[in-house]
């Protein structure tokens, strides 16, 4: 009887092992500190220590659990942080950055449900130069590629890889029926949709945004609309206040060239008020050059014409971005990065990226008082 107890335990016990194993939550992180010169940072020059600029720091819990059959759950909760000042990101939520539940099959693809990235920032952010290479972005990220906007309430399908290619959309609720407003549960609500491709040297991606009257309260699939800013044209043409409906169309592809990586991008941000649009197309070069299995050197050029209806306006920006990074280990880089901004046409003041530059939450350059900006950062970057 005590033999049979004994083996009983044990298989038990090897059961039991063999069933946590099927199940995992892992810790990780990203730490982005460096030091900062900005030429002109509302008429003086600056140098700044901060955090979060090539990589938003962060960090966070990704985990899976085997229910059988091919089906997972899956979750991932991140948050976002200043390492110079150790407050939290996202305007002060525990978990800005993501926070969402769902299913995974292999065969079918994944659903998740809460705060999350739009299909744009799935499917073509990978493939942005500035992103990628620098964690910048176009003049104001108008088109949300650097994912200054999150999506509360919302429910995301990502199919499974498909030979290469991959497709999803998500849709973000308003949580409010607003009847008074006749916009119904359409207020304040989000959708989009997005596809990728890839396949030996080739990658592309496309997708499309679309945002009913965005940040117009506190319970909808936006709560904060950070691409209003004091800087931006929006502000200064009145639309600031009254985005009834913004619409983002990109796409984007690079081919790998052995150790050169070149890519274009283009994408259309349309804002609109009762009386009034403003638009912008942002067209982009892009290139990476692996020097070394340890050194990366890349180039990312776009241009940017905006037009505002009421006044005939076209604000117009040029920006270059150029960086090395420099791989001490498989968790640990040292990065030197150069951003230049110039306003043409009506633009009469650059701004590099205020609303998303040090999207850790530690810092936000003015604009120049010029149509000239140039940024010079030294980093650090650690993974964990």
């Amino acid at each position: 009887m005590k033999k049979s107890m004994f083996w009983l335990t044990v298989f038990g016990a090897v059961i039991s092992d063999g069933a946590h194993a099927q199940s995992s939550v892992t810790l990780y992180g990203i730490i982005d500190v460096g030091l900062n010169y900005i030429s002109n940072d509302n008429d003086k020059a600056n140098w700044t220590l901060t955090s979060g600029v090539s990589r938003g720091s962060r960090w966070g819990f990704v985990g899976t659990e085997d229910l059988g059959g091919g089906l997972k759950a899956v979750f991932q909760l991140e948050n976002g942080f200043s390492l110079t000042n150790g407050s939290l990101g996202q305007g002060g939520l525990e978990f800005g950055r993501q926070a969402w539940v769902g299913l995974s099959s292999d065969v079918a693809g994944t659903i998740r449900l809460g705060r999350q990235y739009d299909s744009l920032f799935d499917f073509v952010s990978p493939l942005a130069g500035f992103v990628v290479y620098g964690g910048f972005a176009h003049p104001f990220d108008n088109d949300n590629l650097l994912g200054s906007v999150r999506i509360n309430n919302s429910i995301k399908y990502l199919s499974a890889d498909y030979r290469g290619f991959k497709f999803g959309g998500l849709y973000g609720f308003s949580n409010s029926a607003n009847t008074d407003t006749g916009a119904g549960f359409a207020y304040n609500r989000v959708w989009s949709v997005g596809a990728a491709y890839s396949h030996g040297p080739v990658s592309a991606g496309a997708g499309y945004l679309h945002m009913n009257s965005p940040g117009s309260n506190t319970i909808g699939a936006i709560t904060a609309y950070p691409n209003l800013t004091e800087t931006s044209p929006l502000q200064s043409s009145g639309l600031a206040s009254a985005v009834v409906r913004e619409d983002v169309w990109t796409a984007a592809a690079t081919y790998k060239f052995s150790a050169l990586t070149t890519g274009i991008l283009y994408s259309h941000s349309s804002f609109s008020s009762v009386a009034n649009n403003l638009k912008f197309d942002n067209f982009e070069v892009n290139a990476g050059y692996r020097v070394t299995p340890f050194l990366q050197l890349a180039g990312v050029y776009s241009f940017t014409d905006g037009k505002l209806a009421s006044t005939a306006a076209r604000p117009r920006y040029h920006q270059l971005l150029l960086t090395g990074d420099y791989s001490l280990s498989k968790r640990t880089d040292m990065y030197l990065t150069t951003m230049y901004q110039r306003a043409v046409g009506d633009a009469t003041t650059a701004s590099i990226a205020p609303d998303t530059f040090g999207a850790g939450g530690s810092f936000a350059p003015d604009a120049s008082t010029t149509q000239n900006q140039l940024l010079v950062r030294l980093g650090m970057l650690h993974k964990f």
